[in-house]
Formats: C-alpha cells, sequence, structure tokens
C-alpha cells in the first residue's frame, strides 16, 4: 500500500519533558521548520481577514446582507474545490500548489481592495468565492506535504504543533486586526494582509517535498472517484468520516448557538472565558497527544470525543456559566486530542500518493453539514428550547461514537489486517 515506514509506539513522560520534545522535535528539521514559519504567518493573515474584510464592508448601507454574502461565497468556494483539491493535491508537487492557492487567494483579494467596499455586490461576492476555491485547495496540499518533511516519529509533534498553532493564530490575528484597526483604516489592513501570502510563498519556494506518485493520464475526474473509492474500501477511515459528518452537523451547530445565549445574557465575560478557556483545553489536549502515542489511538481518539459531553450536558441543565466554562475548556482537550491521534494515523497508515484526497474528504465531512447544521439547530432550539436541544446533541455523541468503535479498524486507526496483528498488552 505505499505506507510510511515506522509504528505506532509507546511513549514515557515521567519527567515531564517528553511532552516539550515531542512538540519541540519535528522543529528540528529545517524544511519543515521554514514551511511552518511562514504557514504560521499565513493562518494569521487569515484571521486578520476574517475580521478586515466585515470592518471593510461595514460602512455600505447593505452591510449586513454583502457581509452575509461574502463570507458564504468564501465558504461555498471552500467546500467546491474540495471537491477535486485532494485529487490535485496526489498529483502535483504540494508546496507548489500551495503557492497557487496563495497566488489565487492573494489575486482575489487584492481585486476586492481595488474594487472598493463600494463595489456591486454580485463582484465583491464572485471575488470572495475566488478567494475560497484557494481556500479548498490549501488545506489537502498542506496535510499531505508535512509527512514529507520530517521523519515517522516527528508526526505526533508535527500535527499537535500545528494544532496549538492554529489556535494561537486565530487568537493572535483577531486581536493584531483589532488592534491595527484603531491606526489603519480596513483597506490598509487588507493590504498588510496580502503581504502574508507573499511570505508564505517566498518559504515554499525551494522546499523539496516528495513528488507523489501518479499517473497523470487519467483524468482528475477518475482520480477524484478512486480517491472515493480508496475510502470506502477502508471502513475504519469511512466511518470515523461519517461520525464526524454527524458531530458537526448535530452537536456543533447547537453549542456553537446555545453558549452565546446562556452566557452573552448573564454576562458578556463568561462567553469570552467559554472560547478561551476550550482553546487552552485544546493547546493541552494537542500538547499531551504529542507525546504519548496508545496501542490503540482509535479508541482513545474516539472517547476523547465524549468529553464534550459534560459541556452538553451544562448547557441542557443551564448550569452555573463557570460550569459551563469549565466543561468548554474539557471539550477542548478531547477535540484537541482526536485531531493529533487521528491526523497522524492517516498520515501514517494512509498510502502517499492518496493522501491528499482523504485529507479533502476529511476536510469536506467536516465543513459541508456546517452551515446545514447550524440551520437545524437555529430550528431545533427556536421550536424546542436550549435544554432539549442539547440533550438531544448529547445523546447523538454519545450514540454516534459508540456506534463506530466496533467497526473493524477503528480501535486502532488502521486496515484491518494490521489490526489483527496487534498484540493486547
Amino acid at each position: 500500500m505505499g505506507l510510511r515506514p515506522g509504528k505506532f509506539r509507546i511513549t514515557t513522560n515521567a519527567d515531564g519533558g517528553g511532552t516539550v520534545q515531542a512538540i519541540l522535535l519535528p522543529l528540528r528539521h529545517s524544511a519543515f521548520r521554514r514551511v511552518w514559519l511562514g504557514q504560521l504567518v499565513n493562518i494569521i493573515g487569515d484571521a486578520i481577514f476574517a475580521i478586515a474584510i466585515a470592518l471593510y464592508l461595514v460602512p455600505r448601507p447593505d452591510a449586513a446582507s454583502t457581509i452575509g454574502l461574502v463570507l458564504a461565497a468564501s465558504a461555498l468556494g471552500g467546500i467546491v474545490s474540495l471537491l477535486f483539491a485532494g485529487a490535485l493535491a496526489d498529483r502535483h508537487r504540494r508546496s507548489r500548489l500551495i503557492i497557487v492557492s496563495d497566488l489565487i487567494r492573494a489575486g482575489a483579494l487584492a481585486t476586492i481592495i481595488v474594487l472598493g467596499p463600494e463595489a456591486p455586490q454580485f463582484a465583491l461576492t464572485a471575488c470572495a468565492a475566488v478567494l475560497g476555491i484557494g481556500s479548498g485547495l490549501y488545506r489537502p496540499a498542506y496535510m499531505a506535504m508535512l509527512p514529507t518533511l520530517v521523519p515517522t516519529e516527528a508526526l505526533p509533534g508535527v500535527n499537535a504543533l500545528r494544532t496549538l498553532t492554529g489556535r494561537f493564530s486565530m487568537i493572535l490575528g483577531g486581536l493584531a486586526a483589532g488592534v491595527l484597526s484603531i491606526w489603519f483604516t480596513p483597506r490598509t489592513i487588507l493590504v498588510l494582509d496580502l503581504i502574508t501570502f507573499a511570505v508564505s510563498v517566498v518559504t515554499l519556494i525551494g522546499v523539496s517535498d516528495v513528488m507523489p506518485r501518479s499517473d497523470i493520464r487519467r483524468s482528475l475526474a477518475h482520480d477524484v472517484a478512486a480517491g472515493f473509492g480508496y475510502i470506502i474500501e477502508r471502513r475504519w477511515i469511512l466511518a470515523v468520516m461519517l461520525q464526524g459528518m454527524v458531530q458537526i452537523a448535530v452537536v456543533a451547530g447547537p453549542v456553537s448557538i446555545c453558549l452565546p445565549l446562556l452566557l452573552v445574557g448573564k454576562q458578556g465575560i463568561w462567553y469570552g472565558l467559554a472560547v478561551s478557556v476550550e482553546a487552552v483545553g485544546a493547546m493541552l489536549g494537542a500538547t499531551v497527544s504529542a507525546s504519548r502515542t496508545p496501542r490503540r489511538p482509535g479508541a482513545v481518539a474516539m472517547l476523547a470525543l465524549l468529553c464534550q459531553t459534560p459541556q452538553l450536558v451544562a448547557i441542557a441543565l443551564q448550569a452555573h456559566p463557570a460550569v459551563i466554562v469549565a466543561f468548554s475548556g474539557l471539550a477542548g482537550v478531547g477535540l484537541a486530542a482526536f485531531a493529533v491521534l487521528w491526523t497522524t494515523a492517516l498520515q501514517n497508515h494512509v498510502a502517499p500518493e492518496q493522501l491528499g484526497r482523504v485529507f479533502a474528504m476529511d476536510q469536506l465531512t467536516a465543513t459541508g453539514l456546517s452551515p446545514v447544521g447550524l440551520i437545524i439547530a437555529g430550528w431545533l432550539i427556536a421550536t424546542v428550547g436550549i435544554s432539549s436541544a442539547a440533550w438531544v446533541a448529547a445523546g447523538v455523541l454519545v450514540v454516534s461514537v459508540i456506534a463506530v468503535l466496533p467497526v473493524a479498524g477503528v480501535i486502532t486507526f488502521r486496515d484491518a489486517e494490521a489490526e489483527a496483528s496487534v498484540v493486547p498488552r
């Protein structure tokens, strides 16, 4: 199957140093360090854009509808491009595909800046859709490139570092946009955002990531279909992705709506604390997962998702805000631990020439139903109330996790024949 060499192994952390070493291990490799720094700047730019574009369009008389359309078009463009982004990542050098993604997004953003905030709504929406297409091309290529930059034993640290910096970048990007808005106009902030794409491109030029082995004589549609077939044949991958679709649609939606409804109405600081504490929990979960790789990573990862159950129960009971905040931190721990173990398993046990398509499908299943989930959650909360909606979400979460555990390969996050060779401890 063309798997990367190496196996999961148990690491100890008796002196507390193993965790830090696991996180820092990937940074010893110059190619990864260079790419990671460039993408850190890139992600901070994405966070800046999310705030700056709203500030940019606020002066319009139809600001509410325009902002909504621009953000929706960007999200839709990303979803559509994911359908073929994975196949492209498995046919071309991933670093070059990321450069193409950066250039597409930079071109779309530059056009928005040139057109100005008063431009016709359809023109701004079209530019946002192109920007979203570039974003969709980015993630599968980036995720598939990472295993080619470091040895296998460094992958847990890579994924933990990626999770940590992702959270940090969103916080720093939002803070930077807010501070910059004090001294600069939204247009200037968007111009500064353009520079982040340039930084990303410069750090990727000359990176010698491994070229995927692919027969480019086949059509792109054939490769997309082959990617679907590859996932369907590996029931553990398909089962976890389907569980993720259910969780995003039925669990994440109610949480994102119930939290502000419950916490902002009581005291605004509680909602901010809940978001911040969940981010801190995610950092903790990612850090621990990097240094302790279990023999049955699938079982640990899936059960880690249940860390969100106490948060849902606290919401259902409309507990004191401090309780909801504390359990939000626990939810962050579980979600990040799952992300590190799942991503590492895919990087280790998916054929390298299929990795881009698998990550594209993973991203698609994680985001495709998000808008639908939010719509359903809003309707459900308005119909039956916060408590009932939270109880439904908690029940769906528990049932969906338990349902996939018996599927062959899920317990160990590897193909069934490899799972059979794992000796119980």
